[in-house]
């Protein structure tokens, strides 16, 4: 066996060895004691779909819609009261409203049940989003308002602003006292349609964290012991890596599983046949009660009161913190050391990489990478100035202000860019490139442009220390520097030879392409537009400024390998030659012979 294929079967036995089966939550809740009517649930949600129309956050029947949950609480036994608060959006502040509901139990640990009142402004009566939500919160009220003292104290939020950023439950979560309280967290969205043919568990935390696998589990043993009910489907490997990678959460389960909340969002599954249809009536004025069915609120309405009844059920509970990927097919999960060094191993790569590019050893090459610091702060700041130039768009006005972000798909914001400040953002790019590259020609103290290797050398140690700070924050970010492993090949060829060179610095960020096309394309279908959505992300600081500083580092370092460094503007004199007396009494310059220097 040579080494390569022992070295492969190496890391595929350690693979395989990593994994630990997945202990089970053993099932203790009685499947005889759900009493969920899913007809009365359809008709609360026909009531609260048509009374209250035109209920996107700041506007007149959100308030009305809160109100009268409120009075629907109350009316179950629940103690409520209304949290109002006002943010920015669109540049203009907006009131928001979240109905808290509690109903005590003999321990002050709560589970926590949140559905949203506000709806796209793009909606009507946001029948299936979210009025269906809150009518299975509101028949889950009326049915534990009438039992005993539950074991754990029950808090049910009607949250505003989950439209744009969950902004409802963030606020609940940060204002909590001590979230560590906090049992478990539910979000219901999106369960009424007549084509759902499942549910589906949503686990993304909002911008950091993932939801822990046992909850996960839990919703799926309970519905199985009911025997009547969907089985509710977890998310691929595959899908995990990717929900990881890109922490964007679009359910209120977000603002929980970043803090830390053991939490999930139930939503109906869309078979594929139906996804057009489906579409079609997602933050539409089609969202109507047309499209809802009381039969689909008998399962989606029965999985979560089973999952509550389990939890209080239970006397403890598993705590899983860390990044994992779970695999349903033999119940194993990889997490923990094994997992870790799988992504420390992958950002070694690059440090490697750097040391071995370059040649020179490692005390001289600190000294050639300042040679080339001039070349890479010229393609690395002019970066940095466009995002600040962005914050200033929004500070003047040329860009819209967001608490958070934007309402998600189909909201006019983002499908219909701002051209005066997409120009003068392109125009700024380049006058600030144009600019860096003079002053490094006029002021740089090199008299020789810096070696390919060592430019490189540097550039794969700047992404490495990039590749750190991933690692710090969300390992599986690392999924981005997968494609990056290309930059290794470029060799600063000439002539046609560097059209291979700028291939492999293309290449170099495939997935972020492949972003571009799943959320643009896919997910928002806003065709060209999402590269303006891509822009208000930096704006609007939903891409922090460290993180964008990261990003632009690491671009900055793919350019300095294929742009070729500049020799500075420093003309260079010859020192003057010794003056003679010539046979005539003049002055000859030059050497020896009299040549002229």
């Amino acid at each position: 066996m040579n080494t390569k294929t022992f070295i492969i079967l190496s890391i595929f036995i350690l693979f395989l060895t990593a994994c630990i089966a997945q202990p089970q939550v053993q099932v203790s809740y009685d499947p005889a004691a759900l009493r969920f009517d899913n007809q009365h649930a359809f008709e609360l949600q026909g009531e609260f779909a048509s009374r209250f129309p035109y209920r996107s956050s700041g506007q007149p029947n959100s308030q009305l819609a809160v109100e009268w949950i409120r009075q629907q609480m109350t009316g179950y036994g629940w103690t409520c009261q209304i949290d109002e608060w006002a943010v920015v959006n669109y540049s203009q502040p907006v009131i928001m409203r979240n109905v808290v509901c509690s109903l005590p139990g003999a321990s002050p640990k709560e589970i926590l049940v949140v559905a949203h009142h506000d709806q796209s402004p793009a909606t009507i009566e946001g029948a299936d989003n979210d009025a269906s939500g809150i009518a299975i919160l509101l028949e889950l009220a009326r049915i534990f308002g009438s039992e005993q003292t539950p074991p754990y104290t029950l808090v049910f939020v009607a949250s505003d602003g989950e439209e744009y950023g969950m902004l409802g439950t963030r606020r609940y979560i940060h204002m909590h006292p001590n979230p560590g309280d906090i049992i478990a967290g539910i979000s219901l969205d999106n369960l009424g349609k007549a084509l759902y043919t499942g549910m589906k568990v949503e686990a993304i935390g909002q911008f950091r964290n993932y939801g822990q696998i046992w909850l996960q589990l839990a919703a799926q043993d309970v519905a199985q012991a009911a025997g009547d009910l969907w089985i509710t489907q977890l998310r691929a490997p595959l899908d995990q890596v990717l929900d990881q990678a890109v922490p964007i959460s679009f359910m209120d389960q977000g603002p929980m599983v970043a803090a830390g909340v053991p939490a999930l969002g139930f939503a109906g599954v869309i078979p594929p046949e139906s996804a057009e249809l489906s579409w079609s009536t997602y933050h539409t004025p089609l969202d109507t009660m047309q499209v809802e069915s009381a039969s689909t609120l008998y399962q989606t309405g029965r999985i979560p009161e089973a999952l509550i009844r389990q939890l209080l059920s239970m006397k403890t509970f598993p705590n899983e913190p860390g990044p994992y990927i779970y695999f349903e097919s033999g119940r194993q999960t990889l997490r923990g050391a094994s997992l870790w060094a799988i992504f420390v191993v992958f950002v070694a790569l690059f440090f490697v990489g750097s040391f071995f590019s370059g040649g020179t050893r490692l005390k001289g090459k600190l000294f050639r990478w300042i040679e080339v610091l001039p070349h890479y702060l010229s393609l690395w700041l002019p970066l940095v100035a466009s995002i600040l130039l962005l914050y200033l768009f929004v500070a003047v006005g040329l860009m819209d202000k967001y608490e958070l972000y934007p309402a998600t798909t189909k909201d006019p914001a983002i499908v219909t860019p701002h051209w005066p400040a997409v120009i003068l953002f392109l125009l700024g790019l380049v006058a600030f490139f144009t600019l860096s590259r003079w002053l490094l020609r006029r002021f740089s103290g090199s008299r020789t442009a810096p070696e390919t290797g060592i430019v490189k050398s540097l550039a794969l140690f700047v992404v490495g220390l990039a590749a750190v700070y991933i690692l710090l924050i969300n390992p599986f970010s690392l999924l981005f520097f997968v494609p990056l492993l290309f930059w290794f090949l470029i060799k600063g060829r000439r002539g046609f030879g560097r059209l291979l060179d700028i291939l492999w610095f293309i290449l170099g960020g495939l997935i972020v392409y492949a972003l571009f096309y799943f959320f643009g394309f896919v997910i928002q279908r806003s065709n060209f537009a999402v590269l303006w959505y891509m822009m208000m992300m930096f704006s609007i600081r939903e891409v922090g400024f460290l993180t964008a500083l990261v990003i632009t580092a690491i671009i900055a370092a793919g350019l300095s390998m294929i742009v070729k460094p500049i020799r500075p503007m420093i003309l260079v004199f010859a020192e003057p030659s010794p003056q003679r007396i010539s046979p005539t009494g003049g002055t000859v310059k030059g050497g020896e012979n009299g040549n002229s220097a």
